[in-house]
């Protein structure tokens, strides 16, 4: 019930605070369901209320406002006497589906033996919000910022009105309510409770189809195949979220990824050695649908015997250009003038982008498609900045140079930028810079460069352009009308997904709840793989009207997360003879045993 409105509301602050105020009894008899003992299937019959008890009410704090109060009925089993509250995950997990959405609290998140709980409205968008930044503060004050804010509201509403309604003759009005005390008498969780609360979510199996988060998206990963390349790394960022990270002997995270920017596999090591990566590096290669052709690695030819003998011998070996490209970038100077341009200038020695997709970009460009037109001069300076390549870098396909062109570029860019020259060799062109006066190399470039040129047959494409590359068609509501490439190199997908594994979670977190973030992220990042890659597929006329019902701005924002789910709904929805209302649902695969992440640590340290 809610508390309804009067017209003399406000010459009485104390109803006037409680106008509009949601009070809930959770009694599922009364709506004529019954609820069977999560022990022994048996009946479990009503006792009395927490209210009927001690006068107590149970609050359920939201975003939106002031939290709402429940009156929470108290059921014991008539077999074996265990007793359990209505609004138990146990129990809304075990009710239909239209009882349990009018009790507004996500089955996940009705933990036990909690003093209040938090509305499926707010924990949706804390879900998203841990995932991506791991701030438990945050969530907690966006709670305590709508309580504060809805206190203002009603006082401001209060002395407005009677500001507006009064005449000189009349008694003073009574004053508002205080905010702490009188009006808002509870507090919702602090941030360190709202991680215990997420980290206690992700692992409850209260859901209607039984399946904890944690195993679901473990699960997810354990289905990720391979049928092109695969790249494997280390990354050590990951690791300083782990607040006993010394103690427990984290110092990287080795992880492999497909061609298709998807993560197979993710596991915290104590050392870079081959020997902690090999149990995880095996337990993938067992997978039936991995099987890669070519394989890229930051040390190829080292350590080609292992990676031959676990994958093969007709696995091609390659050296990913991003790391060949570091090599040399980590040896010059950032603050150098010159340091942009020799950036640019080293890309291009090593690879060039399509010329017919550059051709398209340009046109757009100067046809006024994306964006407002843009003059001859203007796109010369553009196509030197990273905005560029940010925003236009997805339709351009990049082509890797031959061996011996690199390395007549490479030593032409170490020409162009080096201060001083032997006798007899080319001509120096750098400068020093202007402001320090230092070069722009060190004293370890050339070393870097020479080793670059070494390996440069390593760093070709393992398959034809047309390969390398997923072409998504443009959505029919796009205006701009170009196509976008989805990159089949496998060690730059898997660089760029080390750049948001960092922030899944906050520096300083407890094991549980860092993997539980980790998983959650790397989930949903190869969902969203996954769902570009079928958009890549959908080119006949059928696709493209369905296509057409969804802004293209929105195309590549996935919808729903939770497959599991998804398939549950189709399933109820198929047991009373209707359509299945989800189409391109993904089936979870069998529980392989595999773990990541710290679990994996913890595994080595006990063999």
């Amino acid at each position: 019930m809610t508390n309804p409105a009067s017209k003399n509301v406000h010459s009485s602050p104390s109803y006037h605070s409680i106008c509009g105020q949601q009070l809930s009894l959770v009694d599922w008899k009364r709506l004529g369901v019954e609820v069977s003992c999560p022990n022994c299937n048996n009946t479990l019959k009503n006792d009395r209320t927490n209210f009927s008890k001690n006068k107590t009410l149970f609050p359920i704090f939201h975003m939106s406002g002031r939290p709402s109060w429940c009156m929470v009925m108290s059921m014991q089993c008539t077999s074996c006497f265990a007793r359990c509250d209505a609004n138990d995950g146990v129990i809304l997990s075990r009710l239909p589906a239209y009882a349990a959405a009018a009790h507004p609290v996500d089955t996940r998140h009705a933990l036990h033996n909690k003093n209040s709980h938090v509305g499926r409205c707010a924990t949706d968008a804390f879900d998203l919000l841990m995932t991506t930044y791991g701030n438990g503060e945050m969530c907690s004050r966006l709670l305590h910022n709508g309580m504060n804010r809805e206190h203002l509201t009603r006082v401001s509403d209060c002395c407005s009105h009677n500001n507006t309604v009064r005449t000189d003759d009349q008694k003073k009005p009574p004053n508002h309510l205080r905010k702490d005390g009188e009006c808002i008498t509870c507090c919702p969780p602090l941030g360190d409770n709202t991680r215990d609360v997420c980290d206690e979510a992700s692992l409850t199996e209260n859901t209607p189809w039984g399946i904890s988060d944690c195993s679901r998206h473990t699960r997810e990963i354990q289905g990720v195949g391979c049928r092109l390349s695969c790249a494997e790394d280390h990354t050590h960022e990951v690791t300083k979220n782990h607040f006993r990270r010394t103690r427990i002997g984290a110092v990287a995270l080795w992880d492999i990824g497909t061609d298709t920017g998807e993560t197979a596999s993710a596991a915290i090591v104590p050392t870079t050695r081959t020997s902690d990566l090999s149990h995880a590096a095996t337990q993938v290669s067992r997978r039936k649908n991995f099987n890669p052709s070519a394989l890229c690695s930051n040390r190829w030819p080292t350590k080609e015997a292992y990676w031959t003998l676990l994958f093969g011998d007709k696995v091609v070996g390659r050296l990913g250009p991003f790391h060949c490209i570091q090599r040399i970038t980590r040896t010059i100077r950032k603050r150098h003038a010159d340091h942009c341009r020799a950036l640019n200038l080293l890309l291009d020695a090593i690879c060039i982008c399509n010329q017919q997709d550059c051709e398209r970009v340009l046109n757009a460009l100067k046809t006024g498609t994306i964006g407002g037109r843009v003059h001859d001069d203007d796109i010369s300076c553009l196509k030197s900045t990273k905005q560029f390549r940010k925003r236009h870098g997805k339709h351009l396909r990049k082509e890797i140079r031959p061996p011996n062109a690199i390395c007549e570029r490479l030593d032409d860019w170490f020409i162009q930028f080096k201060v001083t020259a032997s006798e007899g060799s080319r001509p120096a062109l750098g400068r020093l810079d202007p402001t320090t006066k230092e070069p722009l190399f060190t004293s370890e470039t050339k070393e870097a460069m020479k080793n670059c040129k070494l390996k440069a047959q390593h760093l070709q494409d393992p398959l034809p352009i047309d390969r390398m590359h997923s072409v998504t068609p443009p959505n029919p509501n796009s205006r701009q009308r170009l196509p976008e490439c989805l990159s089949h190199r496998d060690e730059s997908n898997l660089e760029a997904f080390h750049l948001m594994l960092a922030h899944f979670g906050n520096n300083g977190m407890r094991e549980s709840l860092a993997d539980n973030l980790n998983l959650t992220g790397t989930a949903r990042h190869n969902l969203a793989i996954r769902h570009k890659m079928r958009l890549s597929r959908m080119t006949d006329e059928k696709s493209m009207t369905e296509r057409s019902r969804t802004p293209s701005a929105w195309e590549p924002v996935v919808s729903c997360y939770n497959h599991t789910e998804l398939e549950h709904i189709n399933q109820m929805a198929r047991s009373v003879g209707h359509r299945a209302p989800f189409d391109h649902v993904e089936q979870l695969v069998e529980d392989t045993g595999e773990v990541f992440f710290s679990k994996c640590l913890k595994w080595l340290k006990n063999e």
